[in-house]
């Protein structure tokens, strides 16, 4: 339905479900919050902050999953490259590729201290954090405080 929307003129046109949930969010913790206390008061600010974190999830989530897929695909081709028995054995299980890259790991084809799977960790939990606690991290990545 959207998509259709998005062809039509002026206000008929839906904006993005983000933009809804951030209009929402913002009316609940500016306009009636202050009118709440305690319990009520609590509990709209969990609304609050679940609405904006399923925004930050819609806004930022699927370049996220792409930026990991592509991560994770060229972590498991470098040891597919030099230990093609784990990475053919967990793929013939139907292993999905998070737990190709844990075989891997516990095989040791895959160091731990390896500078890609590092890379690898710190992108995902980057971008993981930058939707569900964005404050916890600085732009350049780094944990704030």
């Amino acid at each position: 339905m959207r998509d259709e929307a998005e062809g039509l003129p002026g206000p008929a046109r839906v904006p993005p479900a983000e933009v809804l949930l951030d209009a929402a969010a913002d009316y609940l913790d500016l306009e009636l919050r202050p009118s709440l206390e305690g319990y009520h008061a609590f509990q709209l600010r969990v609304c609050v902050n679940v609405l904006r974190l399923v925004a930050r999830e819609l806004r930022l989530g699927p370049a996220a999953d792409a930026r990991a897929r592509a991560s994770l695909a060229a972590l498991l081709g470098s040891v597919a490259d030099t230990d093609t028995a784990t990475v053919a054995e967990a793929q013939a299980r139907g292993a999905a590729p998070d737990d190709v890259l844990v075989a891997a790991m516990a095989s040791g084809a895959l160091p731990l201290d390896s500078p890609a799977l590092l890379a690898h960790l710190r992108d995902g939990l980057r971008d993981a954090l930058a939707i569900h606690n964005p404050r916890w991290v600085q732009p350049d990545g780094r944990r704030d405080g």
